[in-house]
């Protein structure tokens, strides 16, 4: 038998981590074997929509299984937060939760699995405030919804702000004061302010008297001094920090806040944003992906002044998402899009001043995060991480050689980088000074490692780096240490043992450690128990892309098909070719599969339509044609009716044609929109997003297709499920299932 610490799944709250009981395989690496019968061997498993990483752990080997729980030596940072003003840095991965002290330059486990998981892992957002002391999370409850938590760093404690919010992996509907003091959220359609010391002391107030007002976090924006801009129609109004519990208290008198000025149009924060200039005398607005405009405040209450209106049409791609940043004079946005002609993804950055100057643009990057002093960002590119200037619009600095997935500032001239093999601390004012400015605080992820006279070595882009297991991080070794020109390749075996690797009876494992023991009667044992326990295969669904009108979530859709490495179908009609013919290119460059949902978008089965053989088979091959017009493609032969509604006539005749049918599930769909649902009288079930979700939860079988479009519909919805795509995926593969190719299933 091998450990406790890989006998069975435990569940474990990493800030709301997402676990089950299987999907990607673990594989494993044997590194290498002290005397003292010491195995150093790496962990390895692929997750979709995650970074993918080593990490390393040491085993004790006893004569017939191995000796206690493995230590686990390194620490990835998928997500990583600044806590305690800067000087705390937590790191949460799937194994759990490590805090690294700068000024003790020690890790500590705050949180950590009882095993090695090995199913699907997901870790989502938290929020801490600017000062590290406290924390905004959601605590999931299910795979659709969630508690907004506050969390006071220092002891742990928690308090709820709201008992139950729509859930995402993706983005937290909190904005912190720039003195921590105060955090606006969203709840139910309104924002709402608290203040944690109130919290805490248990003598904050009820919520309806600390609404700020409709609308949703898009709705308000923090400016310097303390004080927030909030828009409510077309009126942007004004309100002090200070003055949040007597308006809270008093609102039916004295209003929302002081009315600054007037925009030329009504506001939507559910399809745009805004931005504030530090001094609060500009706003920018972005509204509905497609057109930026920068207008100047009035110094008395009238109608904005339009400094430009800057169209996102243009831009050789699909908007996928957006901030806007100020430089001294003018606005600095920066867009992340996905390409018409190739279906990647980058990212620009542009001056908007009398036009929109491109100032540079960079392929896989990540979205810009703002300086304390809010006049530098910072963002990862490729294998780069770069600090831009905002006044300059110059490279402050740039590290080469590891792909960063996580950047915070400590400071405004240093910040914490979480890479794919070190999180390490980069000091701008050093890299002045000719020095790189990089200090590696810990090893992230290992491709080797070995003993050395006890000790634990790793080379890092030619440093070796020594860990210490009193305080549990790497130190890099002097140039002048013997062992800094040895080459590091370890061995699986001692005078003892032999550990090696070879194939796992259990498919959830890529393979096995094995250990055969060298002296006395011959055994051989797994070092993992479970590797070598039967189990069946994970059930398999597919997800497939409906469009049929419109593109609005279609490049959100290639970009989270991209991020969990997912390849699909595209059902495509010829409405949506004759609409959005750039967007049908995107699909087909981005190197996923087209297929045919005919050449209309009516319902066939309507009596509009008198439906024979011939009128399928022209339909499918005015589709096609309309296709390679469009792509200079050929769709698949496969195809499905208008709202999958289709009869056998219908597939008999597409079938003579060489197309197979497809059938997806449709019992609810968010084509259903709050009209549709109240003139049906209630036969037509309306849902939000995450409610879908729900019901696809529910009903999930091996072979099911699960339909998602990519377009909105002409009535009124709260939400799409286009945009809750990560959460349908990571609820598909947290429930234990395989998202496949369609032809997996046919």
């Amino acid at each position: 038998m091998g450990f406790g610490f890989f006998k069975k799944a435990a569940l474990f709250l990493s800030l709301a981590i997402s676990q089950s009981f299987v999907f990607a395989k673990v594989a494993f690496e044997v590194l290498d074997l002290s005397e003292d019968n010491r195995l150093l061997f790496s962990v390895s498993q692929e997750v979709p929509g995650t970074p993918s990483y080593k990490s390393l752990f040491m085993s004790g080997l006893g004569k017939k299984s191995a000796g206690g729980n493995p230590e686990l030596l390194t620490c990835f940072p998928e997500e990583m937060e600044i806590l305690d003003g800067g000087r705390t840095v937590q790191l949460r991965n799937r194994y759990g939760s490590a805090r690294y002290g700068r000024d003790s330059a020690s890790l500590r486990w705050i949180e950590k699995s009882s095993q090695i998981p090995v199913g699907y892992s997901h870790i989502s957002k938290a929020a801490e405030s600017p000062d590290g002391k406290w924390l905004c999370y959601v605590e999931q409850k299910n795979h659709a919804s969630g508690k907004l938590v506050l969390e006071q760093v220092s002891t742990g404690k928690k308090q709820t702000l709201v008992e139950s919010i729509p859930f995402s992996y993706g983005s937290l509907p909190v904005k912190w004061a720039p003195d921590s003091a105060c955090v606006l959220y969203e709840n139910s359609g309104s924002v709402f302010f608290a203040t944690p010391d109130a919290m805490f002391r248990n003598i904050l107030i009820p919520e309806d008297l600390r609404k700020i007002g409709a609308g949703t976090i898009k709705s308000v924006q923090w400016i310097s001094g303390g004080s927030i801009f909030y828009i409510r129609g077309d009126i942007i109004y004004k309100i002090q920090e200070n003055e949040l519990y007597t308006r809270g208290l008093y609102s039916p008198l004295v209003g929302t806040g002081t009315p600054l000025a007037r925009l030329p149009s009504s506001f939507d924060s559910s399809h745009a944003s805004f931005f504030c200039s530090d001094d609060g005398k500009q706003i920018a607005l972005i509204s509905s992906d497609r057109l930026a405009s920068v207008y100047d405040l009035p110094s008395s209450f009238d109608f904005v002044s339009v400094r430009g209106v800057y169209p996102l049409t243009g831009l050789s791609g699909s908007v996928l998402a957006y901030d806007v940043f100020w430089s001294s004079d003018f606005p600095v946005l920066w867009i992340e899009r996905v390409s018409y002609d190739k279906g990647q993804i980058s990212g620009s950055f542009y001056r908007l001043s009398d036009k929109m100057t491109p100032i540079s643009d960079f392929n896989d990057v990540s979205r810009p995060v703002l300086s304390p002093d809010r006049r530098s960002i910072a963002f990862s590119s490729g294998g780069s991480l770069f600090a831009l200037d905002l006044k300059r619009l110059t490279v402050r600095g740039k590290i080469d050689g590891e792909k960063v997935c996580s950047v915070k500032w400590c400071s405004p001239s240093v910040l914490i980088a979480g890479g794919g093999r070190s999180v390490f601390e980069w000091n701008l004012s050093s890299s002045k000074s000719g020095a790189s400015g990089k200090k590696v605080l810990l090893v992230s992820s290992v491709d080797n490692a070995v003993w050395r006279e006890g000790k634990i070595v790793s080379k890092i882009d030619g440093h070796v780096f020594e860990h210490d297991f009193e305080t549990g991080v790497w130190k890099e070794m002097s140039a002048s240490s013997p062992s800094k020109a040895d080459s590091i390749s370890g061995s699986g075996k001692n005078s003892r043992f032999r550990a090696y690797t070879a194939s796992a009876q259990n498919p959830l494992y890529g393979n096995a450690i094995f250990i055969r023991s060298l002296t006395g009667p011959a055994i051989t044992y797994p070092l993992c128990a479970d590797t070598q326990v039967l189990n069946s295969n994970a059930k398999k669904v597919a997800l497939v892309f409906d469009a049929t009108e419109s593109s609005e979530g279609l490049a959100e859709v290639l970009s989270w098909l991209e991020r969990f490495g997912l390849k699909s179908t595209f059902f495509i009609n010829g409405e949506f070719i004759r609409r959005c013919p750039q967007e049908t290119r995107q699909i087909l460059a981005s190197g996923n599969e087209c297929a045919s949902s005919f050449f209309t978008s009516s319902d066939l089965l309507t009596q509009s339509f008198r439906v024979d053989a011939d009128f399928i088979k022209r339909g499918l091959a005015r589709n096609e044609d309309e296709f390679f017009a469009a792509t200079g493609g050929e769709l698949a032969l496969l195809w499905h009716a208008p709202n999958y509604h289709a009869n056998s006539l219908m597939k008999n005749a597409a079938s003579e044609s060489s197309y197979r049918y497809v059938d997806a599930w449709t019992k609810f769909s968010d084509r259903v929109s709050l009209e549709d649902a109240m003139l049906s009288g209630g036969k037509i079930p309306y849902l939000d997003a995450g409610s879908i979700i729900g019901r696809i939860e529910e009903d999930l079988h091996d072979g099911m297709i699960i339909p998602v479009n990519v377009g909105n519909v002409s009535g009124s919805r709260t939400d799409y499920l286009y945009e809750k795509l990560d959460l349908l995926i990571c609820t598909i593969l947290d429930s234990g299932y395989e998202i496949c190719n369609l032809r997996d299933l046919l």
